[in-house]
């Protein structure tokens, strides 16, 4: 059995922290794809539960962030990925807009 360090150095849990939160960003723009593609084909239940999933993913990124101590992201990567994912999600029609979508895609 392979023990694990009880702490590991705080320059390796910010890096580690970033690296999820990077990870959550990316799994949050492809949601954010996915919503839009099924959007444009009328398939709502498919791009609302995408939408929803995107949605977690940045939360949980930004809630990682703050635990982090990093409420403004020195990385510059992970600062672009995240103006990247609010302005996908802000792109995204709302839970109001369905009918507006099913014209769209319709023709």
């Amino acid at each position: 059995m392979i023990e694990l360090p009880a702490e590991l150095p705080a320059e390796n849990v910010g890096e580690t922290a970033l690296e999820f939160v990077e990870d959550d960003l990316k799994l949050a723009l492809t949601f954010v794809r996915i919503s839009s593609a099924a959007y444009s084909t009328g398939k709502l239940q498919h791009a609302g539960d995408a939408r929803s999933k995107a949605k977690a993913a940045h939360a949980r990124a930004v809630a990682q962030l703050l635990e982090s101590g990093a409420a403004h992201p020195q990385d510059p990567s992970v600062e672009s990925m995240l103006k990247e994912v609010q302005t996908a999600l802000s792109s995204l029609p709302s839970s109001v807009q369905p009918a507006l979508w099913m014209r769209r895609a319709a023709g």
